[in-house]
């Protein structure tokens, strides 16, 4: 594993055209990168999949912005982790601060999602940060203490051994 990784999600930007643009300069781009920097990027799902081939021939980690912890069925909206590999993509991004807030995810659900991402082989880049009135009242420690917890607290010794990222990504500091 690079001891540092270094990338982007691009929430919901990019059309397939626009992103298929960046990933072309980021391929010219990746080749003067310290190979101690694994680079990665994060496109909507509607640009996965040409993303990743677009990088065939790099070594730049292509992603997914969130997953769902089943491998198939009644959850209409939601995107599985079988659906994710046959992309071949290589990391999820989870817990991000946004689906929190937006979409009422927990760190119960972080953890389930989690455990499946490392069931099916991706790296999981779990984001945790603190709100500014966490942050203000002294309570920023325990809720990333939570969020980290929560997001292994359903991994088990009977699990693959797997990188897991962390990214912290305090609340008040996102534009």
């Amino acid at each position: 594993m690079a001891p540092y990784w270094v990338g982007t999600s691009w929430k919901m930007n990019k059309t397939l055209a626009e992103a298929l643009l960046f990933a072309d300069a980021l391929a010219a781009f990746v080749p003067g990168f310290d190979q101690a920097i694994q680079p990665f990027v994060i496109p909507p799902f509607t640009a996965a999949r040409q993303v990743k081939a677009a990088l065939a021939n790099t070594r730049v980690k292509v992603g997914a912005q969130n997953m769902h912890w089943a491998d198939a069925g009644a959850w209409t909206g939601e995107i599985s982790p079988v659906m994710l590999k046959d992309c071949g993509l290589d990391v999820i991004e989870l817990g991000h601060s946004e689906r929190r807030e937006h979409f009422g995810e927990t760190d119960a659900t972080v953890g389930l999602k989690t455990a499946a991402a490392v069931r099916h082989g991706f790296v999981p880049l779990i984001c945790v940060g603190e709100t500014l009135d966490e942050r203000e009242s002294g309570r920023a420690e325990a809720v990333l203490t939570a969020q980290v917890l929560g997001a292994l607290q359903e991994l088990s010794g009977d699990q693959p051994k797997a990188e897991i990222l962390f990214a912290y990504e305090p609340v008040w500091a996102i534009g």
